[in-house]
């Protein structure tokens, strides 16, 4: 009688694995939404240990309102462990330790005429049990983005490996922006890639990705198109970049919604190592005249809420190109050994938390400058403060840039400048002072190569060739009223500054 129990039990539990492997079968045969394919090989049902492996899977969906392929994705398995059959059948909760997508490759096509209210409306949403699963693994996983009009690649990832952990969804979880919550994670991958629009790309070698930390290697900014290229389908300027940065790192960086409507995005401390940047700009091309904004304004301005409380640069490189002249190379500007150190880049800090931005450079590869500058976000008026501390500086250094660009060359040394600049979204004023000696301007003729005697001893007549003509060795200078041209960046505006101080400096009387 006993062994006929056994034998019973034992045929029983086969029976039952049988009768829900093929139950489950017809229910992904004949119950899915219309938009929604599914094939696989097999399904091997465990019901003592709660667990199913789908072997080789394939689904496909179709957006409600287009027969094409929206998404694809296949796998060579699916494998849940630790389903909780009496949580499900007791309390119509669906309970699970783990779920494993073993080398998914997910292939989306993004529409944009599609509306974003249409993509977001997911049966999700009329979701009535709660869901719990302990641990959501992803191994080897590959995604590619494409969009259907052009049918090019907008986003593509290989080697993506993923662990969430105690993930939770319910019925108020599921309206919310963040559909389910979790309690930690990993995530890494490789060869990553994305078009960030029409002009450039980013790429990034590969990055590990947990609470503490998010480590990206090798990150590469760069425009799609070569120089002439660019030239040839621009109708306006607009800069060509090969930014690349060995490591950044954010630490212990948060994210989600404020209130389940804001998105926002923290990290007490970012690093960049190493960056280079090279930008290039062919101001033979007609001007942008789209308004610029000051960084206080960009920063409050953002849809999301951003909160970076320390942001560090270590041995940076920038290098700027400026073709102005047909005829001639672009003049060129570096900094090089930039080390930066910024505070409270964000625009959630109370009024009169200023942004600050330390730099430490060398510049034009042999002179030391050190700046300065801070701005109150909330300030609408988008005051800001300016001091630059800039060491010895040959005046023939400037000349790669002053040569091709101005048609002018410098001779004599600056030994120490001083200058503050103080301003808001109009207008500026500048406090400057310089020691230097023998400063001497060539203005050089059409094509830049020889120098004009006649205009360069004129122009030297306005000149003070040093300033030890002054008592304390420093000659001074104040110019107020300086207007900001709304239709160039900051940089400019810092530079226009900087050109009325030095002029009123060596052609002025020397004083305040």
């Amino acid at each position: 009688m006993l062994l006929a129990l056994v034998v019973l039990s034992i045929v029983g539990y086969f029976v039952a694995d049988a009768i829900i492997a093929s139950k489950l079968d017809k229910f992904l045969k004949t119950k899915l939404p219309e938009t929604i394919g599914m094939e696989y090989e097999s399904i091997d049902i465990n019901i003592w240990r709660g667990s199913a492996v789908m072997v080789r899977p394939k689904i496909v969906s179709k957006g409600g309102d287009t027969s094409k392929v929206s998404a694809e994705i296949e796998l060579d398995a699916i494998i849940v462990d630790g389903f909780g059959y009496w949580n499900y059948f007791v309390n119509d909760n669906i309970h699970v330790e783990s779920v494993q997508l073993r080398s998914p490759k997910l292939r989306y096509n993004h529409d944009k005429t599609i509306p974003e209210n249409d993509r977001n409306n997911s049966s999700l949403n009329q979701l009535k049990q709660e869901i719990k699963v302990d641990r959501f693994n992803i191994q080897n996983g590959e995604l590619t983005i494409r969009d259907r009009v052009t049918d090019s690649i907008v986003l593509h990832s290989e080697g993506v490996a993923a662990n969430v952990m105690s993930i939770l969804l319910d019925a108020a979880s599921v309206k919310k922006p963040f559909p389910f919550s979790f309690e930690d994670y990993n995530l890494s991958f490789n060869d990553f890639f994305y078009s960030m629009g029409t002009y450039e790309n980013l790429t990034i070698s590969d990055a590990q990705i947990d609470h503490k930390k998010a480590l990206f290697h090798q990150l590469k900014i760069f425009t799609k198109y070569s120089k002439t290229k660019l030239n040839q389908i621009i109708s306006t300027e607009r800069d060509h970049f090969d930014i690349t940065m060995p490591s950044l790192v954010f630490e212990y960086q948060k994210f989600g919604y404020e209130q389940d409507s804001v998105f926002y995005f923290k990290s007490p401390k970012v690093i960049f190592e190493d960056a280079e940047m090279y930008i290039y700009r062919n101001k033979l091309i007609a001007d942008d005249t789209t308004r610029k904004e000051l960084y206080s304004k960009m920063l409050r301005d953002l849809k999301f809420d951003l909160t970076l409380s320390e942001v560090e640069l270590k041995n940076a490189t920038i290098v700027y190109s400026e073709k102005v002249n047909t005829d001639m190379q672009a003049g060129k500007i570096s900094f090089t050994k930039l080390n930066a150190h910024l505070k409270n880049i964000s625009n959630t800090y109370a009024a009169g938390e200023n942004t600050t931005l330390d730099i430490d450079a060398i510049f034009m590869a042999k002179t030391p400058i050190k700046v300065h500058w801070e701005f109150d976000v909330n300030d609408v008026n988008d005051a800001f403060v300016f001091k630059a501390d800039i060491g010895k500086l040959p005046a023939p250094d400037l000349n790669p840039f002053s040569q091709p660009n101005l048609k002018v060359l410098l001779e004599g040394e600056l030994f120490h400048t001083y200058a503050t600049i103080s301003g808001n979204k109009n207008t500026s004023r500048v406090n400057m002072k310089a020691k230097y000696e023998d400063f001497k301007v060539d203005i050089l003729d059409k094509e830049g190569e020889k120098k004009n005697k006649v205009l360069s001893a004129i122009a030297n007549l306005f000149i003070k060739k040093s300033s030890d003509q002054a008592d304390h060795g420093f000659r001074e200078s104040f110019k107020d009223d300086i207007e900001r041209d709304k239709t160039k960046s900051i940089f400019n505006f810092l530079w226009l500054n900087l050109k009325a101080g030095l002029v009123s400096i060596m052609t002025g009387n020397g004083n305040q």
